[in-house]
């Protein structure tokens, strides 16, 4: 089975016009669907999703963190039919059986998708990235507060009230000044 990159590209684009495979994901992470994997095999999806049975009855207690979803998706005619979601790791483990070119081509399929959308972050870069954000928030708030009437203590209203006081007693007192003729 020889493959260029002209095919490869025109798989996956049907595969995305399809609307079944595109972006898959399982728990916000990328996952690779039977359907989509029976496309990029040239394998029947029945052949596929019987495989990753097998595969998943195979590995059973040692699936770990694995994860995979079964789920239903249209066909072609509006029917729903079975399908199976895998994540990263298990989609390698069904592939492996397969031939060494399919492994490539699932290879690259799995780069392209982690390149779009699904950016790596460490987890040291995460927390700092939410400290800021939460200093950014706090910064927000503090301003709103100053800046709030209603957030102010009795004191400070206190003060702000004689203060208004004051400056309508000094308006007066000037105005009965000018009155009297300036002395």
């Amino acid at each position: 089975m020889s493959m260029t990159k002209n095919d490869i590209a025109s798989i996956f684009s049907n595969i995305a016009e399809a609307g079944l495979a595109s972006s898959t994901t399982l728990n916000g992470l990328p996952g690779m669907s039977s359907l989509e994997i029976a496309e990029v095999t040239g394998k029947s999806h029945k052949h596929v999703r019987r495989d990753i049975k097998r595969m998943l009855n195979e590995i059973g207690p040692h699936l770990g963190q694995c994860q995979f979803a079964e789920t239903q998706a249209p066909d072609g005619y509006g029917r729903s039919q079975p399908l199976i979601v895998l994540d990263k790791e298990l989609t390698f483990t069904v592939l492996t059986g397969y031939s060494a070119t399919l492994r490539l081509l699932i290879m690259r399929r799995w780069l392209e998708l982690e390149g779009v959308g699904f950016e790596r972050v460490h987890v040291r870069e995460a927390i700092v990235h939410l400290v800021e954000r939460e200093k950014d928030n706090y910064r927000d708030a503090m301003r709103f507060i100053k800046r709030s009437p209603r957030s102010r203590g009795p004191a400070a209203k206190a003060h702000l009230s004689e203060k208004a006081e004051r400056e309508k007693l000094g308006r007066l007192v000037r105005a009965n000044m000018n009155a009297a003729g300036g002395q």
